[in-house]
């Protein structure tokens, strides 16, 4: 659907010893990935000047999320410009509640490299690591207009351990069909065994509580990968 041969122009920034996201911008794609730091904010405020009226999707990829206002804050202007949002690969914490801002939000096609998941979870102080128990429902239940009420929010949002998620599958990206759509994970499952150990939610999907606005998948070029830059770094390639 995209063209492969379009130009990549890509700004990379990252702050003391974490990553921070990597912008590729490839009109009308956006791709953001890696993890997400306060600054974060500033290079998304000056991909908007520099390619201001020619992004119209934004890709989320390779992300384990990260500063929570950071993702907020660029969620709100992704639900205020109208953007559409996709998914390619792992996106959770910050990084699926900015997925979660899109106008229409869907699954990138299936790739056999990638298992493509949205994880959701709550907000931790950076320095305990501990729950943030002030935060409340209404993101979530204004970006999907309702369909996630307060109540189902609580369940991911009040996970006590940080590494905790409730993780939503596309229906048709399955191994087996008996996968579930839905897992809640508690966080102290053994990584490569969270499909048997976590709790399997039951009637719902992506699709009822509103992650996703579609089943139907989008095909875009494979992102790069995210850089891992351990020093501040601000700079267009």
């Amino acid at each position: 659907m995209w063209s492969r041969a379009a130009l990549f122009i890509s700004l990379l920034t990252s702050v003391g010893t974490s990553h921070a996201m990597s912008f590729h911008a490839v009109p009308p794609l956006l791709y953001l990935g890696g993890g997400v730091v306060a600054e974060d904010w500033n290079t998304w405020e000056e991909a908007m000047i520099r390619f201001d009226g020619q992004i119209s999707t934004i890709v989320f990829h390779d992300s384990g999320g990260g500063d929570s206002m950071a993702g907020r804050k660029i969620g709100a202007e992704i639900r205020q410009r109208g953007f559409s949002t996709v998914v390619y690969g792992r996106c959770s914490s910050a990084c699926a509640n900015m997925f979660l801002a899109g106008v229409e939000r869907q699954y990138s096609a299936p790739d056999k490299t990638k298992r493509h998941v949205l994880g959701y979870h709550g907000s931790y102080n950076k320095t305990t690591k501990a729950l943030n128990r002030n935060r409340t429902a209404d993101y979530f239940v204004d970006m999907t207009d309702g369909k996630m009420s307060e109540d189902f929010v609580d369940r991911f949002i009040k996970l006590d351990n940080k590494s905790g998620l409730m993780r939503f599958f596309h229906r048709d990206q399955r191994a087996n069909l008996d996968d579930p759509l839905v897992q809640l994970c508690k966080g102290d499952e053994e990584r490569d065994k969270r499909d048997e150990l976590c709790e399997r939610l039951a009637d719902i999907d992506a699709l009822s509580v509103g992650v996703v606005t579609s089943w139907k998948v989008i095909g875009v070029p494979a992102p790069p990968v995210p850089a891992k830059d351990k020093i501040t770094k601000a700079s267009w390639w």
